[in-house]
């Protein structure tokens, strides 16, 4: 398995440093950094922060909004954070969904169908060019027509490309071209203000693996499938633990209980109930948040299953 913590924090220089070093120690493989238009720090600069001062610790995007970013500038700042990291950038990427952020920075929020239309085309034009192969493209939100290596000097290493999403055209995508395809079980509403927990529990997950399998194909194998844990509650009380979380999440503790994107129990349990999850699943890639409004970060607690497990 692998493990991974997404962070959108801000810190100053000491103390990314001392969390990026923490992280690492604590057997977080991935650290992942969110794209929000926020006080936070910018996903590029804290991945290439992160790497510059760890030794074995991957660390990505998850996710890059899509529209926020040209795919040519998002493809030459990924190449340039994977050849100074000596190959340990992963890129995470998405459609985008807080309409807060858009209007905020005066970007037109268009409906989600055009935000997915123009993340397939971006992540056409980016995995040519991390690939370091010729571009002749034109769609209808880019034009993009270069050379090889003209543009963007391709990676020495490799740069896996995570698509995180819910939606179904979002998951064919990810089956067709992502090496690592991320779930998180919820969907917003058009302005982002509301979440649904649409596909939560564990057939609603196995629904969307469907999708993502029959867009795959033969090279269903080769992808890595990746899970958000949207909460890490440490307890000898499973039950009062799940009905105390149902008012946060708007569902019932069974539902709680019962979700692969949900750890509730103690470190035992939860070590069990991940490698439970991985052979029903096949999922071996698992995240959880640093610090959320309300809530600590899952740091301490993740790094005591991943002792467990490992």
């Amino acid at each position: 398995m692998r493990f991974g913590l997404t962070t959108a924090l801000p810190r100053d220089g000491a103390a990314a440093r001392e969390f990026a070093q923490r992280v690492e120690a604590a057997g977080i493989d991935v650290l992942t950094f969110a794209d929000h238009l926020a006080p936070a720090v910018a996903p590029f600069s804290g991945a290439t922060a992160a790497a510059a001062v760890t030794s074995r610790l991957h660390v990505g995007t998850l996710v890059l909004n899509n529209d926020f970013r040209h795919p040519v500038e998002t493809a030459r700042e990924a190449a340039g954070v994977a050849t100074v990291s000596d190959g340990r950038f992963e890129l995470g990427i998405g459609a985008g969904h807080m309409k807060s952020e858009y209007d905020s920075a005066g970007i037109p929020f268009d409906g989600g169908g055009t935000r997915v239309s123009r993340l397939v085309e971006s992540v056409t034009v980016l995995r040519a060019l991390l690939h370091g192969d010729a571009v002749d493209f034109d769609g209808d939100h880019y034009r993009v027509h270069a050379a090889a290596g003209e543009i963007v000097a391709a990676p020495v290493h490799r740069v896996p490309i995570l698509i995180g999403g819910n939606g179904t055209r979002v998951l064919q995508l990810a089956g067709r071209i992502a090496d690592i395809v991320g779930f998180a079980g919820i969907s917003h509403n058009r302005d982002a203000t509301r979440v649904r927990l649409s596909h939560f529990d564990g057939a609603g997950l196995a629904d969307r693996i469907g999708v993502v399998r029959e867009a795959a194909g033969e090279r269903f194998a080769q992808i890595e499938l990746n899970a958000l844990i949207q909460a890490v509650v440490v307890t000898t009380d499973r039950q009062r633990a799940a009905a105390e979380l149902a008012a946060a999440f708007g569902a019932d503790p069974e539902t709680l209980l019962c979700s692969p994107f949900v750890l509730l129990g103690t470190h035992e349990q939860m070590a069990e109930q991940l490698l439970a999850r991985r052979r029903e699943f096949g999922i071996g890639y698992w995240t959880v948040f640093d610090e959320l409004p309300g809530r600590e970060s899952a740091l301490p607690d993740i790094s005591e299953v991943i002792a467990l497990l490992r």
